[in-house]
């Protein structure tokens, strides 16, 4: 297929296996909330990173609700990779999203789908924090707008995502994620997911401290009580899980990071039996 093939602005969602795809920066980074209490403005200082994140009336845009910018991403870099030039806008059905997402289709479910569309349009965040050396602009939507019209059989669903997100696109600042990601039903688990991928990665082993993912979780709190709850984790998708004192380590569920995996629990119960 040739390369640079235009599109219309308007990109209508309805590929199937489509890998579903994140940007780095809020897998990085607590931009999203682990759940729709958070009404507050929110900020971090993290390793020369600086974030605010100001929420709407209807409070900060939620783990939950990222869903639908995961959505659009997927089938934003699936055209992009096949040469396709691609709009800031995508349409979608409700079904569609919802189906795809392994959500319900009720009249609860899309009423749930307007609500997070309007947190991500009412979230703005400030920062600091660069893609590929260019700065993202104070003061950014996480999606610029969005329309929603009855088609005679479903609603359709008109997104247009904010330029630091096409700009990921473009620059290829973007991973693939399990497409068993939203079978994680717990915000917290996805976020450890989204940790862990970025981090770890393809890597057989990573650690990470615990007060450096309680900041990249966006938590308060001490740290016992954070290695208390990923204790009860163990495995995320293709990470195993480990805690010790200061650290959660995180194995891949390949052959060497099953080897690591072992290798550390003989490692532990020598140290426990001394």
């Amino acid at each position: 297929m040739g390369r640079n093939i235009k599109m219309s602005q308007r990109l209508q969602c309805s590929m199937q296996l489509v890998s579903l795809k994140s940007d780095i920066f809020s897998m990085e980074y607590p931009v999203f909330a682990l759940d729709g209490k958070s009404k507050e403005p929110f900020s971090l200082v993290h390793k020369g990173v600086s974030i605010q994140v100001t929420p709407s009336i209807l409070g900060r845009a939620t783990v939950k609700d990222k869903e639908i910018i995961i959505y659009c991403l997927s089938h934003l870099m699936t055209l992009h990779n096949l040469g396709f030039e691609t709009g800031n806008t995508v349409a979608f059905t409700g079904y569609d999203f919802l189906t795809t997402m392994g959500r319900n289709t009720s009249g609860k479910d899309y009423i749930q789908l307007e609500t997070a569309l309007r947190r991500l349009a009412g979230t703005r965040i400030t920062t600091n924090y660069k893609i590929k050396n260019k700065r993202i602009v104070e003061d950014v939507g996480l999606i610029e707008e969005f329309r929603a019209e009855f088609d005679g059989r479903d609603k359709l669903f008109n997104v247009t995502l904010a330029d630091w997100l096409i700009g990921c696109t473009q620059a290829s600042y973007i991973l693939t994620l399990n497409n068993q990601y939203s079978s994680l039903t717990k915000p917290f688990d996805r976020r450890i997911y989204e940790i862990c991928r970025k981090f770890c990665g393809a890597k057989s082993s990573f650690s990470i401290s615990l007060d450096n993912v309680r900041k990249r979780l966006g938590i308060k709190g001490n740290n016992s009580v954070l290695r208390r709850k990923l204790g009860l984790l163990e495995r995320v998708l293709d990470y195993r899980l480990r805690v010790d004192k200061h650290n959660l380590l995180i194995f891949s569920d390949t052959e060497k990071g099953r080897k690591k995996l072992a290798d550390f629990q003989i490692n532990q119960l020598s140290i426990n039996n001394r």
